[in-house]
C-alpha cells in the first residue's frame, strides 16, 4: 500500500470538503474542534491535579527530583502469634528489607511505593529494628520500635506492677527502726508490713554462729529483686554466748600450751638402741632432767641414773654401780653414738624414734609425752 499517496488523497478530500462548507459551518466546525481539545486538556489537568493531591509530599519530591524517602510507623506491635506486619511507602519498585535482610525479611514496593514486611521474633521486650529502602544506588533507613504481643505486654505490665509493689515494701522495711531490737521483735515488725518477706538472721561475730530470738539487731540488709523482698538481720551474740566462746578459747589455749610443752620436752629426749644377736639395749636420755634410762628388750626392769656433760663431748653416768660414758660419734650429729663402760666394752648405738621407744620400752616412766 502507498501510504504517501493515501495520506495525500485524504488531505485533498478534507480540503475539498472544507472549501465546500459555508462560512457558518466552518465556524461551527472550528468551534467544535477547539471545544473538544479544551475539554480533553482540562480533563487531563484535573486528573493530574487530583492524582498529585493524593500523593505525600515525599512522593511528590521523589517524582520531582528523585529524592529517596521511606515512610514507616514509629511503633508497631506483634500479634499474639508473635507476628508483626510493617506497612509503609517508599519509592516505587524499591528493594525494602529489615536489618541486613538475611532472614528473608525483604520485599519490593509496588508501583505506588507501598510495601508490607513481616517480622517474627517472639519478643519479650520492645526492640528497635531498622527498615531500609534501596533503589539503584540510593538508599534510606528508618528505625521502627517493635513491641511484644499484647499477652507479653500485659505480662510485662503485671511484672512491673509487682516490682513496684516490692520496691514499696523494701522502702517501708528500710524505714523501720530495727537496730537494738530483739530478733523476735524485729521479725514481727517486718512481717507486719508483709507476710511474704523472707527473713533470715546471721551472727555479726564469725566465731559465734548460733543466734537466738533474744539477740539484738546491729545491722539490717534489705534485698529487693523481681521476685520478692528478703531481709537479713545481723545479730549481736548474747553475753552467755560470748562467755562460752571465751571459755572455749581459754581451754583451747591451755590444751595448746600443754601440747607445746609436751613437744618442747620431747625435743630434749633422745633414744638409742644397741643391737645384739638375741636382744638389744634401749637407752632413753632425758636432757630436761639430766637422767638416762636403760633396759634390755628381754628384761622389763628399768635402770636409771643422773648424768653430767653433753653428748657432743660426753656424758658420765652410773648404771647399777657400773661407771659409763656416752657420746656422739660425730659432733653435732646425733644419729650414731657410743656407749662405753669402765671395763673397756664399747657399743655402737643408733638413734631411734623417741616416742616409739618410750611407748614400747619405757611406758611405765612418768614422762610428760
Amino acid at each position: 500500500m502507498d501510504w504517501a499517496n493515501l495520506i495525500k488523497d485524504t488531505f485533498k478530500k478534507i480540503g475539498k470538503f472544507w472549501l465546500g462548507l459555508s462560512v457558518k459551518k466552518k465556524v461551527l466546525t472550528v468551534s467544535g474542534i477547539l471545544g473538544t481539545v479544551i475539554i480533553i486538556s482540562t480533563g487531563a489537568i484535573i486528573k493530574a491535579h487530583f492524582d498529585n493531591k493524593n500523593l505525600s509530599p515525599q512522593m511528590l519530591q521523589f517524582k520531582k527530583d528523585g529524592t529517596m524517602f521511606i515512610e514507616v510507623p514509629a511503633k508497631v506491635s506483634e500479634n499474639n502469634n508473635h507476628l508483626v506486619y510493617i506497612k509503609g511507602q517508599t519509592a516505587p519498585k524499591a528493594y525494602v528489607r529489615i536489618g541486613y535482610g538475611i532472614l528473608g525479611d525483604t520485599t519490593t514496593s509496588d508501583s505506588n511505593g507501598k510495601f508490607t514486611l513481616s517480622y517474627d521474633d517472639n519478643l519479650q521486650q520492645k526492640t528497635n529494628i531498622k527498615i531500609t529502602a534501596q533503589l539503584n544506588d540510593k538508599q534510606i533507613s528508618r528505625i521502627v520500635i517493635v513491641l511484644p504481643s499484647p499477652k507479653v505486654q500485659q505480662k510485662i505490665r503485671d511484672n512491673n506492677k509487682q516490682i513496684k509493689h516490692y520496691k514499696k515494701i523494701s522502702r517501708e522495711v528500710e524505714n523501720l527502726t530495727l537496730k537494738d531490737k530483739s530478733f523476735s521483735d524485729a521479725k514481727s515488725m517486718i512481717l507486719g508490713i508483709s507476710s511474704s518477706i523472707d527473713i533470715n538472721s546471721e551472727s555479726n561475730n564469725k566465731e559465734i554462729t548460733d543466734v537466738t530470738d533474744s539477740d539484738k539487731v546491729t545491722d539490717v540488709q534489705v534485698n529487693q529483686t523481681d521476685t520478692g523482698v528478703s531481709v537479713l538481720l545481723y545479730l549481736e551474740p548474747s553475753d552467755s554466748a560470748k562467755k562460752a566462746l571465751a571459755e572455749k578459747k581459754a581451754e583451747k589455749k591451755k590444751e595448746q600450751e600443754i601440747i607445746n610443752a609436751r613437744n618442747e620436752y620431747k625435743k630434749k629426749v633422745v633414744a638409742y638402741e644397741v643391737q645384739f644377736n638375741e636382744y638389744a639395749i634401749e637407752y632413753l636420755i632425758d636432757m630436761n632432767t639430766s637422767t638416762i634410762y636403760e633396759r634390755t628388750t628381754d628384761d622389763s626392769s628399768i635402770s636409771q641414773s643422773k648424768f653430767t656433760g653433753d653428748m657432743d663431748t660426753r656424758i658420765n653416768f652410773d648404771l647399777d654401780g657400773l661407771q659409763m660414758i656416752a657420746y656422739h660419734h660425730y659432733v653435732g650429729n646425733d644419729s650414731v653414738a657410743y656407749f662405753n663402760d669402765e671395763t673397756g666394752n664399747s657399743n655402737k648405738a643408733y638413734k631411734m624414734d623417741t616416742e616409739t621407744t618410750k611407748n614400747l620400752y619405757f611406758k611405765s616412766l612418768n614422762l610428760p609425752f
